[in-house]
């Protein structure tokens, strides 16, 4: 006999269940049966997308279960508008409800319905005991006039914001944070909102993960970034636009993943013998950030360093063991001359690319890491019968002293088996390493 255990769970344990799937299969449940019918009114989550509902159904929908609910706590509020598909005020009034009611979980991913149209979210937000995590995306925040407390606040990500008066607001949001540990910070691209942002300050005594992404170009403008966190330990910093970055006490740092040209291109301030100031911005953002042991590195970040190792040596990674690198043919000195700045490497992973710019010549210089500490190399992307790529492999088997794997990973993967030619003519390059493995 087939039994519904399930159902003769209590309520609480099911709302609970429920807790974890979006409103729109919470809803779903009620046509299970008469048990089910209105158990989801009582589940302490909203998490909508407006494309689920026909026109402007959504509003009455949202208004009917927050008044159903007006006794109960909220646990998260999620809402995700279409691009360009409503044009309302009233996302403001449900922030302002479910903050409130004690909100834990808000997640405002607002609408736009002209360049720098935003709905700007209510100032209750700042007050908030109960927030644990903040999303915001393409909503507008303004700068209160007290002073900001979010006690609980430990994950923070801001998207395509406006902020309206004063470019300062962030700051302020952080300091009003003292356990904020997760930071995402995506700059808008919108002209207006660039304007309004000239100066981000991530100052956190307890942050401990940082992503910033700022790609957007605008020539000879004038943008910079100071980051002073003693407790992080990830920095994910994607940022082609600001001119002057600055790091601060970041000796718990381990991780980053790092694109930035430090803005000497596209009408920044070029990398010249003569401009004392770049060189001296590129030199400090390098030994603040000289204590890490994992490392993600753009092509374009290793060409600016190329540039800068001709003004003064790069500083020392002595702690670094993991390096991920992307570069092309024409960049095998640059590569070179980088690990010369990673003397205990211990895993390489390159992530090849081929150009149509001509190769470097003269492979002929062994940085010290291939000579003592460099175990495993791994290289991506190959193509079957590119020159290139087979001059990497064997400068690696042929100069590596301890490497213990080579791992090969082509982009035709059809090619990788023990009777391929490309593997039978891999097998006699030369090795230094004896105990090397090589592994396509």
């Amino acid at each position: 006999m087939n039994c519904d255990r399930i159902s003769e769970l209590p309520d609480s344990l099911l709302t609970q269940i429920l807790s974890y799937l979006p409103t729109k299969d919470s809803v779903k449940t009620s046509v299970l049966s008469k048990r089910w019918e209105f158990l989801w009114l009582r589940v302490p989550v909203l998490d909508l997308k407006v494309s689920n509902f026909p026109e402007e159904n959504y509003a009455s929908f949202i208004d009917n279960f927050l008044e159903f609910n007006r006794n109960s706590r909220m646990r998260k509020f999620k809402l995700k508008y279409d691009e360009y598909t409503y044009d309302d005020d009233r996302l403001a009034g449900w922030v302002v409800t479910t903050v409130d009611r004690g909100i834990q979980h808000l997640d405002a991913n607002g609408f736009e319905t002209d360049m720098c149209v935003r709905e700007f979210m209510p100032q209750n937000i700042y007050k908030s005991n109960t927030l644990v995590s903040l999303v915001l995306v393409t909503v507008g925040i303004e700068n209160p006039e007290f002073v900001v407390s979010l006690p609980s606040l430990k994950k923070m990500h801001l998207e395509d914001v406006w902020y309206w008066d004063d470019p300062l607001v962030i700051e302020k949001v952080i300091s009003g944070c003292p356990v904020l540990e997760d930071l995402v910070l995506i700059r808008a691209i919108d002209f207006c909102v660039l304007d309004d942002l000239r100066f981000l300050k991530v100052r956190s005594k307890s942050l401990k993960s940082f992503r910033l992404a700022f790609e957007y170009s605008m020539a000879g403008t004038y943008f910079s970034v100071e980051v002073d966190a003693p407790r992080l330990e990830y920095l994910n910093f994607n940022d082609n636009q600001s001119d002057m970055i600055v790091v601060k006490n970041l000796n718990s740092l381990s991780m980053i993943d790092i694109d930035t040209e430090f803005n000497v291109k596209f009408g920044g301030s070029p990398l010249e013998p003569e401009d004392l100031r770049k060189r001296d911005i590129i030199r400090d953002f390098l030994t603040g950030i000289s204590c890490i042991r994992d490392m993600i590195i753009s092509q374009r970040t290793l060409e600016v360093l190329y540039l800068y190792s001709k003004l003064g040596p790069i500083p020392k990674f002595d702690n670094l063991y993991r390096l991920q690198a992307a570069f092309s043919r024409s960049m095998f000195q640059l590569l070179l001359v980088f690990l010369e700045s990673c003397p205990n490497l211990e895993n390489l992973i390159l992530d090849f690319a081929v150009s149509t710019e001509p190769e470097q010549d003269g492979l002929t210089y062994v940085p010290q890491c291939l000579l003592s500490t460099l175990e495993c190399v791994e290289i991506r992307e190959l193509i079957m019968g590119e020159e290139t790529g087979k001059k990497l492999v064997s400068y690696f088997l042929k100069n590596s002293v301890v490497l213990q794997k080579l791992i090969v990973r082509f982009k035709d993967s059809s090619i990788a088996t023990q009777d391929s030619d490309i593997f039978k003519e891999l097998r006699t390059f030369t090795k230094r390493s004896r105990s090397c493995e090589v592994i396509i």
